[in-house]
């Protein structure tokens, strides 16, 4: 559903000159790929290219998948298990509530290392911004964004990667484009799913524990906040989103 989204608000699966390589045949790379639905989708429609993804946990199909799609078990923390300059195209999203600020350098530099001279890497991620603190989603993203910094992850870090990512060697300036959304009914199609995926995230088990130990309320009294953010979204313009999309080329 995130991957749809996405797609949705840039018209696209990626951002990076890369159409013309894969129609005539690139290596492609998808680190923390999770259940592999980018991947699917361009290992459909590009069939002279060689995909591959990475994720820690294997929730990716095992059998059912395009002939030149494969799935790899492993721990980026590690390093990528692959040669240096080997793929044209390195892409990376939805990681800003996992990576702390020395993973995200430790995670590029492999992005760059694994990139061929001349090809790209592509980062997206979501930024939210919520200008009343008197909403009940500004308290719970509040919670969130200090149990999050309790593990030395900041979430709010990926506004401006960009800072962060022009300090590496061997790339092009960076590049960034960004799609502006309301969350809720009022953001249309990308608001309303988004909330969908916010109130599943606030709805788990581990969600409810921690966050409402970080917002000092009973499991009960978070539950029912929970329970009122649809209709609060509803009435307000001031919870938004930015999807940011990132990418630039190694040298």
């Amino acid at each position: 559903m995130h991957n749809y989204i996405i797609k949705y608000l840039f018209q696209s699966n990626f951002s990076a000159p890369v159409k013309e390589k894969l129609t005539q045949g690139g290596k492609v790379l998808d680190v923390a790929c999770g259940p592999g639905t980018w991947l699917l989708e361009l290992a459909s429609n590009y069939k002279e290219s060689k995909f591959f993804g990475l994720d820690i946990k294997p929730v990716f199909p095992q059998e059912i998948k395009p002939s030149n799609l494969e799935f790899i078990k492993a721990d980026m923390f590690d390093g990528l298990p692959f040669h240096d300059n080997e793929f044209d195209f390195t892409h990376i999203e939805s990681v800003v509530y996992i990576l702390t600020r020395n993973q995200w350098d430790f995670v590029f530099s492999e992005l760059i290392r694994v990139t061929k001279p001349g090809g790209y890497i592509e980062i997206t991620d979501l930024y939210l911004k919520i200008n009343d603190k008197s909403l009940t989603f500004y308290k719970l993203y509040e919670g969130l964004y200090k149990s999050c910094l309790r593990r030395n992850v900041d979430i709010n870090l990926i506004y401006n990667l960009d800072s962060i990512l022009k300090l590496h060697q061997n790339i092009e300036p960076i590049r960034r484009i960004e799609k502006n959304f309301i969350f809720g009914p009022n953001g249309e199609e990308a608001g309303l799913i988004y909330q969908e995926v916010a109130t599943l995230f606030l709805s788990t088990k581990m969600a409810i524990k921690d966050l409402s130990a970080e917002i000092g309320i009973s499991e009960e009294e978070y539950k029912n906040m929970v329970r009122n953010l649809k209709e609060e979204l509803k009435l307000t313009h001031s919870a938004e989103g930015c999807v940011i999309r990132f990418w630039t080329q190694k040298i």
